[in-house]
């Protein structure tokens, strides 16, 4: 990270919150969301996801409200850093967070395979945005003056706005596998980990698995007693464990695993029929 970078976060931590919850004199506020396709997160990085920030791995969860399509973004299991709703314009994903006031705070996201940008800059977003007010631009967007910059844009305005913002943030390498992924026809020999061809069909066998994220045991439930195999992946495929019970509980132990996400996969060894999940190592 930058020494601008560092000098913009550093404020933004030190900000002092008003009682209303809401930022302080630097804030921009919107008057609307900017029109787009309102969408649910977490069918683009799945309900649990890493980053990495200065040798650091945070964790972060995604859920979902049909009855608002109210987004949540939780860090850590108990901070939630956004609730709102997020509209794509392009490559860019708008998080809309509705305010006391009636207006909205906006701050852009963009994801690549690898990394995300601009992830818990609201407020740095919002003083990008203002500095550029401060130099003339946008300030035909600002419609009240009189307590903190309003600004009203239209879809074209608004997507140039927040493309020049996350320009200037640093990508963060992002750890993410969608939990509602299947095998898609495919599974992993247990013995050398290459992929072959499966003709039984995807089942749920798996009831619970907790917690998750885990430190260093997974608890595993499945819906009957049987024969079953579970094998555990890492996000490359690689087998690292494989474990056999004929109940419908088991312990895992996984202490020795580094932190990331992994993939658990259960077959019934007696009908071959298979489910999977995604379990994260804290």
């Amino acid at each position: 990270m930058n020494l601008k970078n560092i000098f913009i976060l550093f404020f933004a931590f030190l900000v002092t919150l008003g009682c209303d919850g809401e930022f302080g004199e630097n804030r921009i506020d919107f008057e609307q969301k900017i029109k787009g396709r309102t969408i649910n997160l977490s069918n683009k990085v799945g309900d649990l996801f890493q980053i990495i920030r200065d040798n650091d791995t945070i964790s972060y969860s995604l859920a979902f409200d049909k009855s608002n399509n109210y987004n949540y973004l939780i860090k850590d299991k108990t901070d939630t850093i956004f609730f709102g709703t997020v509209t794509k314009r392009n490559e860019l994903f708008l998080l809309n967070r509705p305010l006391k006031n009636g207006k909205f705070a906006i701050h852009a996201l963009k994801f690549t395979d690898t990394t995300v940008t601009g992830l818990e800059t609201e407020w740095v977003q919002s003083v990008i945005i203002n500095n550029q007010i401060e130099k003339g631009n946008y300030t035909n967007f600002i419609t009240d003056t009189t307590d903190v910059n309003t600004l009203k844009v239209e879809r074209k305005e608004g997507k140039e706005m927040f493309r020049f913002a996350i320009d200037q943030l640093e990508p963060e390498k992002l750890i993410t596998d969608k939990i509602n992924e299947t095998l898609d026809s495919l599974k992993f020999d247990s013995a050398s980990s290459k992929q072959i061809e499966l003709n039984s069909k995807i089942k749920k066998l798996i009831k619970k698995v907790y917690p998750n994220p885990f430190i260093d045991n997974l608890v595993i439930e499945l819906n009957e007693n049987s024969d079953y195999k579970l094998n555990l992946f890492d996000s490359n495929g690689k087998l690292l464990k494989t474990q056999e019970t004929k109940t419908d509980f088991i312990i895992m132990e996984l202490v020795n695993l580094t932190a990331g996400y992994y993939i658990l996969k259960v077959e019934n060894l007696t009908t071959k029929e298979l489910d999977e999940i995604k379990v994260v190592k804290q």
